[in-house]
């Protein structure tokens, strides 16, 4: 009881931090191929390592100059808090951690997009039928639990993660003042999941540190709208009733790296692959208005890929860190529609994209120019190539096995672009306190090419 109540005051301390975010983007934004206390969100048995620790960022992201001036400051914090109980099991609590850090989004979000163009909180459409708006996701809430230390020749931690919206509204509508109300409910749901087992081996003092992990997430949203009419003081009749729903976007996926080196002094190699699959799924019911109609047979099934595998290269000495890693990225994503096209037919579209990132390299470097002063700087550089099939089919019979009597595909190589980002950040530790912030940002080459005068601040602490 008394250790809880320690973790539940850590969480309320104004000094509460976590740099690992802006450090990590300040060096090159290599997560997956680096050993930084950042990888607990990836592998929930690194919480049992990085313990004791309190956390809390600003995240602020702009403001960036625009043609049109400066923009409006976007704050997006998030903080939390990892103790270790009697050196054994490790309890950990996050909040408002965003679904997109941390690679988090990786399959799920392509997948979620198809159906919600704007993501939870916009619109949701299919291929067919009315478009309606969602509930926003609020307030996420991550919960760690890890057995081990930094000592232990192993470590184990799962990782449960949970975003919802939902909202709901009332309409009453009586303008004839005849006392028979016509009344509207429209209920708004979106739930995100996920939970991540890991684990880790090897302690500190090894050389060879390998670890992995798997991960299944599940999300879905849906519009629900229902009406009735009073016909008289004691009898009513439903007028509308109908849903439209994105049933699932399911998430499994997972990976694996090994850190071969000193953890503290000297080289060290880490080879690394993840993998993510996605697959989701469309309905929309009506049930009063145009039951069976055309729309409610319409589908829309979409399934992604997001595969990334490289090795990291580290060096460390008392006041110099250099980092590099390169990397290769596959990305793909397949949507498949089909209309109801009447006589027991229907009409099939789909499409087809391959993403290719070939090299992504990435450089950064700090240098401790005070004992309490740490300077950082880095790059990421990428070569993006692919393809995108755009497939007609015009197809009659049953629409789980038709007869397709007509196709026509289109492929179209997407030209080779590169883009290049470049950031700086400032490192200040003292003793067991430590802020990190970036102070610049440059993306040259893609759309988002912009300087940011800050796009993160963070702050941390360890009661160790």
């Amino acid at each position: 009881m008394r250790s809880l109540l320690t973790l539940l005051s850590l969480l309320l301390l104004p000094t509460a931090a976590h740099a690992d975010t802006a450090r990590v983007q300040a060096l090159g934004d290599a997560d997956l191929f680096t050993e930084d206390s950042s990888n607990a969100f990836t592998n929930p048995a690194l919480m049992a390592r990085y313990s004791n620790r309190a956390w809390f960022s600003l995240g602020v992201e702009v403001p960036a100059l625009t043609p049109e001036g400066v923009a409006t400051t976007r704050i997006s914090p998030l903080g939390g808090a990892a103790v270790r109980i009697k050196k054994v099991v490790t309890l950990g609590v996050v909040l408002n951690r965003d679904p997109q850090l941390y690679g988090f989004g990786n399959a799920l979000w392509p997948v979620m997009t198809q159906y919600m163009p704007q993501g939870p909180g916009g619109l949701l459409a299919g291929p067919a039928g009315p478009t309606e708006t969602t509930a926003p996701l609020v307030f996420p809430l991550d919960v760690f639990i890890a057995a081990g230390d930094q000592y232990s020749p192993l470590r184990v931690g799962l990782n449960l993660y949970y975003a919802g919206g939902n909202t709901r509204d009332w309409g009453i509508d009586d303008n004839d003042r005849d006392d028979l109300e016509d009344v509207t409910i429209v209920r708004k749901e979106t739930h995100l999941f996920n939970a991540t087992l890991g684990v880790s081996g090897g302690s500190i003092a090894d050389r060879v540190r390998p670890e992995g992990w798997v991960r299944v997430g599940f999300a879905s949203a849906w519009h629900d709208e229902q009406g009735t009419v009073e016909t008289s003081s004691t009898a009513s009749e439903p007028s509308v009733d109908r849903i439209l729903s994105m049933d699932r976007d399911l998430r499994v996926g997972g990976g694996f790296r090994v850190h071969i080196g000193d953890a503290d002094r000297g080289i060290s190699v880490t080879p690394g692959f993840q993998y993510d699959f996605a697959n989701g799924a469309f309905r929309f019911d009506d049930n009063l208005v145009n039951p069976d109609g055309p729309d409610e047979l319409a589908l829309r099934d979409v399934t992604a890929h997001d595969g990334r595998a490289g090795v990291g290269l580290t060096y460390r000495t008392d006041d110099l860190l250099v980092r590099g890693a390169v990397a290769l990225r596959v990305r793909a994503l397949s949507r498949t529609d089909d209309l109801d096209a009447g006589d027991d037919g229907i009409e099939r579209f789909t499409f087809e994209g391959i993403d290719l990132a070939v090299p992504e390299i990435s450089l950064g470097a700090e240098y401790r120019v005070h004992p309490v002063v740490i300077l950082r700087a880095g790059i990421r550089s990428t070569v993006v190539g692919g393809r995108t099939i755009t497939t007609t089919k015009a197809a009659e019979g049953n629409p789980d096995a038709p007869f397709e009597y007509d196709v026509v595909q289109r492929i179209d190589v997407a030209p080779v672009a590169a883009t290049l980002s470049a950031s700086g950040g400032i490192g200040l530790h003292i003793k067991r306190f430590q802020a990190d912030l970036i102070v610049g940002s440059l993306f040259v080459g893609s759309a988002t090419g912009t300087p940011d005068l800050f796009s993160r601040i963070d702050l941390a602490f360890d009661f160790d």
